[in-house]
C-alpha cells in the first residue's frame, strides 16, 4: 500500500524525511508555493537536537564552527575532558578525514565567506520568527539582545575582530565596559574586562518554536506524519522511486533528506557518504529567580550560552564529536554549571534541574547542505547546519524550496551546495 496525502486529495510532489526544525521549514515554504509535501518523521516533530538546544537566534554568532585559530585551541582542549572541544581519542577513519577537511576550512578567507552567508540565512530568518511571533505564536520570542561577556584583554580584542566581521553584514554592536556591563547585568559577576553587545538578537524556546512552524506548514498544506521511519529505499538508477517506512510505503516525484546529525547513517540508505557528525552539547534548565539575567548572555571564553525565559533559565554548553552517542558524561555536565557560578550569579542549590543532551550536525566547512545531492536526480539535502540550525531554518526552507521548484534564489545557494561532498 502507498501511503501519501488523506483521502480525496493527490499523492505528495515532495516527500521531506526528518521532522526537525529544518525539515519543518522546508515543509512550510514547499506548501506556501502550492506543492503538495508530506514529511516523515521518525519519532514526533521536533524532538531531535530541536528540542533542548540554546535557542539562540543570534546574527552576531553565525559562524562557522571552523574558524581560524580553532586548531590550536582544540589541540589543548582535547586534552581535558572538561573543555568547551572535546573529542575523545579513538582510532576513527571516518573521524580522521573529517578532521583533515575540517583543517582545510580554517583558512581565514574561507571563514569569512562562510560567515557571510550564514549571516544572510540568519538575519532573514531571526526577521521571519518576529513575524510569526507577532502573527500570535507563542515560542517564547524575544529580541532583547545578546552580551558576550570576555574575562581576559586578548580574548576581547579578537571578540573585537568577530564583531566588526558580523558587522560588515549588516549586525550592528555596541562595546560595554566591565562597569557598563554589571550596571545593565547585575547577575553577572567575576572577574570580566567587559562585553560586546548586539541588539539585534534574538532567542526563544526552540520546542514551541518548532511547533508553531509546524502549525504554519499545517495550515499551509503540508501532511506531517509522526512514527514513519524510513529503512528502505527503492531506487532506479539515480532516481529514488519509493521510501518504505514504519507506517508504509510513500512514493513521490523529489525526496528532501532533512535528517540532521542521523544524515550520514540515513545517508547511506540512498547510496551517499555525507561527512556529518554529531557534535553532543547539554542543556541545563534551572527555575528563574529575581536575580537572574535579564537578557541572552554568551560567556565567550567558557563557550557556554545564557538564556532566560518566562518560567525558567537556559544554560547549554560544550561540543563534544561523537558521532550517535548519547551517553552523559557528568563530569562536563558538572563543568557548565561550575563554570556558570564563576560568572554568573545563581541560586545555590540550583533547584529542579532538567537536563538534556543533543547532537547538532556538523560538516566538515561548517556550513549546512542545501540543495541537490550528488549523483541524483530527485533527492535533496537539508542538513549539516551544526550550532546554527535554529537560527537559519526560516531561510533554509526557503533556499531549498526555491531551489526545487527552480525559483529564483533569495540567497546564493553556491556555498551551501550539497554535491561539495
Amino acid at each position: 500500500m502507498t501511503t501519501s496525502a488523506p483521502a480525496g486529495s493527490r499523492g505528495p510532489d515532495v516527500l521531506v524525511v526528518g521532522g526537525g526544525v529544518i525539515g519543518v521549514a522546508c515543509a512550510l515554504e514547499l506548501a506556501r508555493r502550492g506543492v503538495a509535501v508530506t514529511l516523515l518523521e521518525r519519532d514526533r516533530i521536533g524532538h531531535g537536537c530541536s528540542y533542548g538546544n540554546a535557542g539562540w537566534l543570534t546574527p552576531s554568532l553565525a559562524f562557522p564552527l571552523p574558524a581560524p585559530g580553532v586548531v590550536g585551541k582544540a589541540a589543548r582542549w582535547m586534552l581535558d575532558v572538561e573543555s568547551p572541544f572535546y573529542i575523545a581519542p579513538r582510532l576513527d577513519l571516518g573521524l580522521a578525514s573529517w578532521l583533515v577537511r575540517f583543517l582545510a576550512a580554517t583558512t581565514r578567507p574561507r571563514f569569512e565567506r562562510g560567515t557571510r552567508a550564514l549571516v544572510e540565512l540568519c538575519r532573514w530568518s531571526v526577521d521571519e520568527w518576529a513575524r510569526l511571533a507577532a502573527a500570535g505564536a507563542r515560542f517564547g520570542f524575544q529580541r532583547t539582545g545578546l552580551a558576550a561577556i570576555y574575562e581576559h584583554p586578548r580574548a576581547f580584542a579578537a571578540g573585537r575582530a568577530a564583531a566588526e566581521l558580523v558587522a560588515r553584514h549588516g549586525v550592528p554592536f555596541e562595546i560595554w565596559s566591565a562597569d557598563e556591563l554589571v550596571a545593565r547585568e547585575p547577575a553577572v559577576r567575576g572577574a570580566q574586562v567587559g562585553a560586546y553587545f548586539f541588539p539585534e538578537d534574538a532567542h526563544c524556546e526552540p520546542y514551541p518554536a518548532v511547533l508553531a512552524l509546524a502549525a504554519e506548514a499545517r495550515r499551509a498544506g503540508a501532511v506531517l506524519v509522526e512514527g514513519a521511519e524510513v529503512f528502505a529505499v527503492e531506487r532506479r538508477g539515480a532516481t529514488v522511486q519509493a521510501l518504505e517506512t514504519t507506517r508504509g510505503r510513500f512514493a513521490a516525484a523529489q525526496v528532501v533528506l532533512a535528517t540532521g546529525p542521523w544524515s550520514k547513517r540515513a545517508g547511506r540508505m540512498f547510496g551517499l557518504r555525507l561527512p556529518v557528525l554529531g557534535a553532543k552539547g547539554y542543556t541545563l534548565v534551572v527555575p528563574l529567580s529575581a536575580g537572574h539575567p535579564r537578557r541572552s548572555l554568551m560567556l565567550a571564553e567558557r563557550k557556554i550560552a545564557i538564556n532566560p525565559h518566562a518560567t525558567a533559565l537556559r544554560i547549554s554548553g560544550t561540543l563534544e564529536l561523537v558521532d550517535e552517542d548519547f551517553s552523559i558524561t557528568r563530569r562536563r555536565v558538572d563543568a557548565i554549571a561550575r563554570s556558570v557560578r564563576q560568572m554568573i550569579e545563581l541560586a545555590d542549590p540550583l533547584g529542579e534541574v532538567e537536563l538534556w543532551r543533543g547532537l547538532r550536525p556538523c560538516t566538515p566547512d561548517g556550513l549546512p547542505l542545501l540543495g541537490r545531492a550528488r549523483g541524483t536526480r530527485n533527492l535533496w539535502l537539508a542538513t549539516g547546519h551544526q550550532m546554527t540550525g535554529l537560527k537559519t531554518a526560516p531561510a533554509s526552507g526557503r533556499l531549498l524550496a526555491e531551489l526545487v521548484c527552480g525559483e529564483p534564489p533569495s540567497f546564493d545557494p553556491a556555498p551551501f551546495r550539497a554535491d561539495r561532498y
